[in-house]
């Protein structure tokens, strides 16, 4: 694991008390290990950076620890906060006290719970932007068929998403939009560019070859409508809260989500929106390509009216 005793976790949360036990911390840093760093970084890497060599262990993954160190107390924090203060045994659950030390009040509870959330959430934003920016010094690390097949997408990095939608350039909002990202490309995306110049798009994106300029205008062109069309679809199943600048996805913790995620009504008016982005980008790209092939049967886009009817076809 990337925290094995109470010293190093207090490396990175020096609120830890020095009498919390070690055998009691262990099992959370394995729960928070698996919910939160796992999805993002894979199983091979989270246990590859959980043990390394005591002895001159590579500097490049020492650095890589630190970071993800850094947000894991946080998530450990907040796997240990709801169970420390309570014993489960055969006489059922009793809740523990010591002598000049009393039970936490709700709201510093739920403050502590949050803080820890929100920490740990901009901390592993924060570590994996990193990752992303040095990726090149982890190419051995990094080298799966995920990895690999993510650079095939037309919007395939946090930073090219956070370029049309405000996700502010989270690395954590543009995972969870993946499964999106990837249906909108292989439907919605491929009616209007056609199985073939997607497939050329995709080869070249993959071969890390620098496009042409063509390429990048038609690039810079679709890549609005595919940000906006999965915004739409995808936001409305996820846990997101709206902090007035940007969205942030919400850690998976359902006190959190329950008192921080926002109303079902608020992700629809959302969706409505970037619906309507999607669709006005949408016929900028139709014209494009019109333009492109004179020649050719005219690029059908269907766009919303003011009225409330359904669609129109232009």
């Amino acid at each position: 694991m990337l925290f094995n005793n109470v010293t190093e976790l207090k490396s990175s949360l020096g609120t830890v008390h020095k009498n919390l036990n070690p055998d009691t911390l262990l099992s959370f840093i394995g729960q928070a290990e698996a919910l939160y760093l796992v999805p993002m970084l894979g199983e091979g890497l989270v246990a590859q950076l959980g043990n390394l060599p005591a002895e001159a262990p590579p500097a490049h993954l020492v650095a890589l620890r630190g970071k993800f160190r850094a947000a894991l107390a946080y998530y450990v924090v907040l796997e240990a906060a709801p169970f420390l203060s309570v014993a489960f045994g055969e006489l059922g659950i009793s809740e523990q006290s010591t002598q000049g030390a009393a039970p936490s009040r709700q709201w510093v509870y739920y403050n502590f719970v949050e803080a820890a959330a929100a920490a740990g959430d901009k901390l592993l934003d924060l570590a994996l932007a990193w990752l992303d920016t040095h990726a090149a010094d982890y190419a051995e690390e990094l080298d799966s068929a995920e990895y690999r097949s993510r650079k095939r997408l037309l919007i395939s990095s946090a930073a090219q998403l956070g370029e049309y939608v405000a996700t502010a350039g989270s690395r954590r909002f543009f995972q969870a939009l993946l499964p999106t990202l990837r249906r909108v490309e292989d439907f919605d995306i491929a009616d209007l560019l056609g199985d073939e110049l997607l497939e050329q798009l995709r080869d070249g994106l993959a071969g890390g070859e620098e496009p042409r300029a063509e390429t990048r205008k038609l690039l810079g062109l679709v890549r609005p409508v595919l940000a906006h069309r999965a915004i739409a679809q995808g936001v409305l199943s996820l846990s997101v809260a709206l902090t007035g600048t940007s969205l942030r996805l919400l850690s998976d913790n359902e006190a959190v989500r329950q008192r921080l995620a926002a109303p079902p009504e608020a992700l629809s008016a959302l969706s409505q929106q970037a619906t309507a982005h999607a669709d006005r980008y949408q016929a900028k790209l139709a014209a494009h390509l019109d333009a492109l092939s004179p020649a050719a049967v005219p690029v059908s886009v269907e766009l919303r009216d003011n009225t409330g009817s359904p669609t129109f076809w232009v």
